[in-house]
């Protein structure tokens, strides 16, 4: 069964919406890895000394870098669902136009 305009323009909207979504939940991440993560291990690395101390925060950091991948990963994927749903809207709508164009020349 064909999706009607309505249907087509709701999925639409959802998906820009879940791109939005997902774009915010990247920089939060982002922020995060940059202000609130690297302050606790500045202040764990301002009070723990001592060799485990060092590997502590060398892992840290690796979380945190772990964390800005993610947050760029994330930020890719809604730039991409961003393309898609407007790639398969046009789609979708020329073919809605056209079945509308041949019902109403039969």
């Amino acid at each position: 069964m064909a999706k009607t305009m309505h249907v087509i323009e709701m999925e639409f909207q959802n998906a820009k919406r879940q791109a939005d979504e997902l774009e915010q939940i990247s920089k939060n991440l982002a922020m995060l890895a940059d202000g609130s993560f690297q302050s606790c291990l500045s202040g764990i690395a301002a009070a723990w000394k001592g060799e485990n101390a060092a590997a502590f925060c060398k892992k840290g950091q690796l979380v945190g870098n772990n964390m800005k991948t993610t947050a760029e990963d994330l930020k890719h994927a809604a730039e991409t669902i961003r393309q898609t749903a407007q790639n398969t809207y046009d789609a979708e709508k020329k073919s809605y136009e056209i079945a509308q164009a041949r019902i109403y020349m039969a």
